[in-house]
């Protein structure tokens, strides 16, 4: 059982985790589903999702880029070993 104080506060977080009281699970007819007790974290950023999404776009490109130059050198390390990937 836990008692209030800092632990309940870290405990319980919405979209993540809470402690629910035997009133509450008496309440929720003694359902234990997640769902009634911890709840949905929503995105609390103001940022448009135009904008979120040419950030995503940067950062992917920037990764398909990397993921070019890595493929590329792992050919030349098999072709350097007598093993040519086409």
């Amino acid at each position: 059982m836990f008692e209030k104080g800092d632990l309940e506060e870290k405990i319980n977080e919405v979209g993540f985790a809470k402690i629910a009281t035997i009133k509450e699970v008496a309440k929720n007819g003694y359902i234990l589903t997640p769902g009634r007790y911890v709840g949905i974290k929503l995105d609390e950023e103001d940022i448009p999702f135009e904008e979120k999404m040419a950030e995503y776009s940067r950062e992917m490109a920037k990764l398909l880029k990397k993921e070019a130059e890595l493929t590329e050198r792992v050919k030349e390390v098999f072709k350097s070993l007598g093993w040519e990937i086409k």
